[in-house]
């Protein structure tokens, strides 16, 4: 039989009283509640804890030792007790997000603005890469969440859709096509293209739709990010066709238009089905969720 924490209670009760009356008073309990778990306590450890004398308990130096190391025992429970407080009002905690590099550079940073102001105790990583490393990244847990283009067509991943909207075509400021209201593929054949990766699903949407068409554009450049391309289309190096979520930023210095076909873009939460949401993960998610039609209203996307 090992000692217990009532036990504990009861030796600390003795020690700051010097009685057991007085420790059963303390502790709510009858006066030969608080002897017999003094007894066990006694038994259990292998020697006295007390001189009796008459009705006063004198503590031994043994039972001073263990007194000692009862208070440390006792303050390291109450900073688990803390931290549990602390937890639970989201005043410690980590999430750990990835996105891709569009998104990094467009919702992200609104995103995380209001979310820190509603959490400011809770750290956050954000992780940026390609969409293939999105969902690796989510499926071997290296995360928490994710924000990244849908669908995904995975068992291990859930998703939760959040805006969608249809992709936009960039122009050089004073191109050719600056009267256009609406960019169609033939209108781009022959120019120089500012394309998004080999490796990028998107990259694959948008080379299908001039495939289709049976456009031939120059393609000279590729990057890894939409903020680069904004940069690149900026400084007159080629067109190109974008997803429709950057922020006002990006846009300047270059000219939005729409284009057809429409080519949609879904961006959504992702989590991965095999790990439970935590609990500040589950306030991110219901954050979010409130925050993207304010966004996309602004006009950011």
């Amino acid at each position: 039989m090992a000692m217990t924490f009532r036990q504990i209670e009861a030796f600390r009760a003795i020690m700051a009283t010097g009685t057991v009356t007085q420790a059963a008073e303390m502790l709510h309990v009858s006066q030969p509640v608080v002897s017999r778990m003094l007894s066990d306590l006694e038994s259990e450890i292998g020697f006295m804890l007390f001189d009796r004398t008459g009705r006063q308990l004198v503590p031994t130096d043994e039972a001073r030792a263990l007194l000692h190391e009862v208070h440390r025992a006792f303050v390291g429970l109450r900073d688990v007790s803390e931290a549990a407080k602390a937890i639970h009002e989201f005043r410690a905690g980590h999430l750990r997000l990835i996105t891709l590099p569009s998104i990094a550079s467009s919702i992200m940073p609104a995103l995380l603005l209001r979310f820190t102001a509603a959490y400011p105790d809770v750290a956050v990583s954000l992780e940026v890469q390609s969409s293939q490393r999105v969902f690796e990244w989510l499926v071997s847990l290296q995360c928490d969440l994710g924000i990244a283009s849908l669908p995904v067509e995975s068992a291990h991943i859930e998703t939760t859709p959040l805006l969608r909207a249809d992709s936009v075509c960039l122009l050089p400021i004073g191109h050719r096509l600056a009267a256009n209201a609406c960019i169609a593929p033939r209108d781009l054949a022959g120019e120089d293209f500012i394309s998004f990766k080999s490796d990028s699903t998107y990259r694959f949407r948008v080379d299908q739709i001039f495939d289709a068409a049976l456009i031939r554009r120059k393609l000279k450049i590729d990057a890894r990010t939409a903020e680069t391309i904004f940069s690149l289309v900026g400084a007159g190096l080629g067109v190109s066709i974008v997803p429709p979520f950057f922020s006002k930023a990006m846009a300047d210095g270059v000219m939005v238009r729409r284009f057809e076909p429409a080519l949609p873009e879904e961006v959504g939460i992702l989590r991965p089905t095999h790990k439970p949401l935590s609990r500040i993960a589950q306030q991110f998610i219901a954050l979010t969720a409130e925050f993207m039609p304010s966004y996309q209203r602004a006009g950011n996307s």
